[in-house]
């Protein structure tokens, strides 16, 4: 069977080290046909909050973002947009059912309207993070040398663990009570894991 070269750089950015890899190229692999071909999908897939569920989706596009490969598609379910990350989609069937691909003119990536705005301040030593992490137009340097993020985000346990990966080096501007659920999510791991 003959490799295509996307399917090449993809495995390469799965890492071909893992032992998930091969596993997710194949998803990648099935998931690519079905947006190509515009066929409905029936995945299960495991939430953050630990709930499994069987769906029919519509996919649109593959993104790859922060060091993992997700499946932007239509829920047929919540009748809405949604964003899936390929290793939390346990199973997927491409049905025999297409469906119409959305007409551009008008814009589908309008979901995070439904997000608040969460500004943080990042100092200069975590450039690389900031532009790896967040688009360019969500970025302004000041004159000292910290960067100030703007950006709007699911507030949610992805959050959380996104936040908490920055250690001592962001400092959470607004909203301000975001401070103190990562403050509390911080104590819960020191008391965990204290020695």
């Amino acid at each position: 069977m003959h490799e295509s070269r996307l399917f090449k750089i993809v495995y390469y950015l799965l890492d071909k080290g893992h032992a998930t890899a091969p596993e997710l190229a194949e998803k990648f692999e099935l998931l690519k046909s079905a947006v190509l071909q515009c066929r409905n999908v029936k995945i299960h897939y495991a939430s953050c909050n630990e709930i499994i569920s069987e769906r029919i989706v519509q996919p649109l596009k593959l993104i790859y973002k922060s060091k993992a490969w997700y499946l932007k598609a239509f829920c047929k379910e919540k009748q809405d947009l949604r964003i899936f990350k390929l290793n939390r989609i346990l199973n997927l069937e491409i049905l025999d059912e297409s469906f119409l691909y959305p007409d551009f003119s008008e814009p589908i990536d309008n979901d995070e309207g439904k997000y608040n705005l969460i500004t943080l301040r990042f100092p200069r030593e975590m450039a690389y993070r900031v532009y790896d992490e967040f688009d360019k137009t969500q970025i302004h340097k000041q004159e000292n040398g910290d960067y100030i993020v703007s950006a709007k985000m699911p507030e949610d346990r992805w959050l959380t663990g996104f936040l908490l990966s920055f250690g001592t080096q962001v400092d959470i501007l607004s909203p301000a009570y975001l401070k103190d659920v990562i403050a509390k999510e911080a104590e819960l791991i020191y008391e965990k894991n204290k020695p």
